[in-house]
C-alpha cells in the first residue's frame, strides 16, 4: 500500500477472490456490495446480507477502506505482506459467516482512499461490470 499515490482513475488496492466449491455464475446471479471493518454494524450488515439476501450463484464484494490520510496507509514499515495477511484473516471471517454454505463468490477489496469517494467509485465500477448490484453501507459512506 505505502509508497505510491493513486491517480484519479486508479486506486491503490489489494483484492482477494474466493469461490465456494459449488459456485457457478448464471443469468440469475446477483452482485452485492458491503463495507467491512471492525465495527459491529459492519458485521451485522454482512451477516444479514448472507442470511437474508444471498443465494447460490451470487457474488458478494466486501470493501475495506483504509483512509488515505491514516497512519497505517502512510507507514513504510507496513508491508504488502502484512496487508495480505490481514486480508486473508478477514476473508476467513467472512467465509465463516456463510453458515448456510451457499455456493457464492466472495471478493474482498482492501482499498486506500477517502471512505465516501472510494465506496462510490467501487459501487459505480461494480454496477457497470455486474448489473444489478445492491450495496449496503453506512449512511455517511454513500
Amino acid at each position: 500500500f505505502a509508497g505510491g499515490e493513486p491517480t484519479e482513475s486508479n486506486t491503490i488496492s489489494l483484492t482477494l477472490n474466493e469461490k465456494h466449491r459449488g459456485y457457478q455464475h448464471n443469468r440469475r446471479s446477483r452482485t452485492f456490495m458491503v463495507g467491512v471493518d471492525e465495527n459491529a454494524y459492519s458485521n451485522y450488515a454482512l451477516q444479514w446480507m448472507l442470511d437474508e439476501m444471498v443465494d447460490d450463484g451470487d457474488e458478494i464484494i466486501c470493501l475495506h477502506v483504509v483512509e488515505k490520510d491514516s497512519k497505517i496507509s502512510n507507514d513504510k514499515s507496513v508491508t504488502q505482506k502484512s496487508y495480505r495477511k490481514e486480508a486473508k484473516r478477514l476473508m476467513k471471517e467472512i467465509q465463516d459467516k456463510n453458515a448456510e454454505q451457499r455456493s457464492i463468490s466472495i471478493v474482498l477489496e482492501f482499498a486506500v482512499g477517502k471512505l465516501q469517494q472510494t465506496f462510490q467509485k467501487m459501487v459505480s465500477l461494480s454496477s457497470f461490470m455486474n448489473p444489478p448490484c445492491l450495496s449496503l453501507a453506512r449512511e455517511d459512506a454513500v
